[in-house]
């Protein structure tokens, strides 16, 4: 099975949120301290959606709905692209290459 770096990570996920964003008003770029719900206007269909476009992408089952379970339970404000971008290394990077 495929794993993948980091910065690959990263650029397929905003890659693949810009696609989605064709759909919304947000016309900023979009970083690792992005927010999907402050920034990015996010509801709760769009997560599903994403989560779906990720893993159609990498076409993979990825445990998304266990992670924004986690990111409720903890009662994050928002979940950060940067975040978001850690659990696609947690389950499809390269071991320790995490960062903080």
């Amino acid at each position: 099975m495929a794993t993948f770096d980091r910065e690959t990570l990263r650029n397929d996920l905003i890659k693949i949120l810009s696609d989605l964003r064709d759909d919304w008003e947000y016309s900023g770029e979009i970083t690792e301290s992005t927010g999907l719900f402050q920034d990015l206007e996010f509801e709760s269909i769009d997560a599903v959606a994403l989560g779906s476009a990720i893993e159609e992408h990498y076409d993979r089952s990825l445990p998304f709905a266990q992670f924004l379970t986690e990111a409720s339970e903890r009662e994050a404000k928002d979940i950060t692209v940067g975040e978001l971008v850690n659990f696609l290394v947690d389950n499809l990077g390269e071991p320790a290459e995490r960062t903080s």
